[in-house]
């Protein structure tokens, strides 16, 4: 679909949710309007990517709660339209546009960024920018905005707004490799505990603890033990334990200090959810318990754990039943490298060996579940996709992984295609790593594949459904890790 935006000299196509994409007709052509005076816009084809959803937009940027868009090549990737809407949609638009208009200029990083903030409030550019700040702050300014840590790039975005008033650039914070052995001692010294920290992004500015908004409060930092409960717009519940907020920019960094118990409850009904039968929840424990024995210093740099599905999802903790559950759940034998479950495996399970190419090369047999709406699955990536995932991952495989030819090129690992397609385009761009493709004339890649994730260990799904027909824990485990793997 195209949107026929003046002046536009090419319309962008739109993609992802392409009618409700349609109410960003007139923002849109405002913001074009508004930034002509930063440069001319390139010819070319571009793409509105509006997301379905928060979590596909954060998962392919790898982004913070407070990005609201961003470009890959042409792609301008947009959160969905219920966030978008309540977000000053001009001021977003505008500072996007500008990234494009300059990206022929090839500024150093610092320099495009400022000039984006910039145009979020003003029409033109002033007659003259005040000088450049310092070698050394230009550097650390860059690399702040490439990748520096959450408190670094809050720092960077301050910093750039100081320069553009003309006004003095705040200092910059501690290094960032003095916070993170700050953070491994920290952890090491938990013992028997685990540490779980939300970045600031994910967090309100208002953000409410038993009751007490804290941006009303004094202080900087906050310590909370024992119950605490948030408020409605964190999406979190209730955590047991030690909570300690820190105000960082304009959100709050979240450190929970919990057991492992209180850990694996709080995951399972993260990750399976309260309603989810009870042998489910006892199967999904039993993983967690012997993955997070493998991660006793957390699987972090800074020696935490992270509430998103690359440790495992918090939304609060677990429900009495689910704690029930963990505590009475089997002890799996297993090596804790490889103690992994996903959504769905769609009747088609792989090894670790065929999705890393390490590990062992047993797998187990996997149920179709009928109500899975992932059970099968086709997608069509077009030429232009194809030839960024090319560009993205290298050929060449594992001794036994799984791969996947594209054209006359490859074999590329379909795990690291995935991954590089999730995050370029919404990672229901390609499901799962069960699945297999053929590249046509026109250099279109046509795929079909079962399940969602990495298709290794404890099916989610399956494990829901042969719990609702009898089966217990125990058995659910044996067909996804195998007899030898349970005590």
């Amino acid at each position: 679909m195209l949107l026929w935006i003046a002046p536009l000299p090419v319309p962008p196509v739109l993609s992802g949710d392409p009618e409700a994409a349609l109410h960003l007709e007139e923002p849109l052509r405002a913001a074009m309007a508004a930034t002509e005076g930063y440069g001319p816009w390139p010819s070319g084809r571009w793409e509105l990517f509006l997301h379905p959803d928060a979590a596909s937009f954060e998962g392919t940027m790898r982004a913070t709660p407070r990005r609201g868009a961003q470009w890959i090549g042409s792609i301008l990737h947009l959160r969905p339209w219920e966030q978008m809407k309540r977000r000053d949609l001009g001021a977003l638009l505008r500072h996007e546009l500008v990234h494009r208009r300059l990206a022929a200029l090839r500024l150093r990083s610092w320099e495009e960024e400022a000039r984006c903030l910039h145009a979020e409030t003003h029409v033109r550019p002033p007659s003259r920018w005040p000088l450049p700040p310092a070698a050394v702050m230009q550097e650390r300014l860059d690399r702040a905005l490439r990748g520096g840590a959450t408190r670094e790039q809050a720092w960077a975005y301050g910093a750039l707004r100081a320069w553009v008033a003309g006004k003095p650039l705040p200092p910059p914070p501690v290094q960032l490799g003095r916070t993170l052995e700050t953070w491994r001692k920290e952890a090491m010294a938990l013992g028997n505990r685990v540490l779980v920290t939300w970045p600031a992004e994910r967090l309100p500015e208002d953000l409410e603890i038993n009751g007490q908004r804290l941006s009303q409060l004094r202080g900087n930092t906050f310590l909370f033990r024992g119950e605490v409960r948030f408020g409605e717009n964190t999406h979190l519940g209730r955590l047991r334990g030690t909570v300690k907020a820190t105000r960082a920019g304009r959100g709050w960094n979240l450190r929970w200090v919990t057991t492992p118990e209180a850990w694996v409850a709080a995951a399972t009904d993260g990750e399976l959810g309260r309603d989810a039968p009870f042998e489910a929840r006892r199967a999904l424990a039993s993983v967690l318990k012997r993955w997070i024995e493998g991660h006793p210093r957390g699987n972090h740099a800074d020696g935490s754990l992270c509430p998103l599905t690359h440790c495992a999802v918090i939304r609060g903790e677990g429900s009495e039943a689910t704690q029930q559950a963990m505590r009475t759940s089997p002890d799996l034998k297993l090596d804790a490298r490889w103690a992994f479950f996903c959504g769905s495996k769609g009747g088609v399970s792989l090894s670790p060996r065929e999705a890393w190419g390490d590990g062992p090369d047993i797998k187990e047999g996997a149920e179709a579940i009928p109500s899975d709406r992932w059970q099968i699955w086709e997608r069509t990536l077009t030429a232009a996709q194809v030839k960024l995932l090319k560009g993205s991952v290298r050929p060449g495989l594992r001794p036994g992984q799984k791969g996947l030819m594209l054209g006359a090129s490859g074999p590329y690992p379909v795990e690291e295609l995935r991954l590089a397609a999730g995050r370029a385009f919404g990672w229901p761009a390609w499901p799962s790593n069960a699945c297999e493709g053929e590249v046509d004339a026109e250099g279109r890649l046509h795929l079909q594949g079962h399940g969602w994730g990495h298709n290794v260990g404890l099916c989610l799904a399956t494990a829901s459904w042969q719990a609702r027909r009898g089966q217990k824990a125990e058995t659910i485990l044996a067909g996804a890790f195998g007899l030898e793997a349970l005590e």
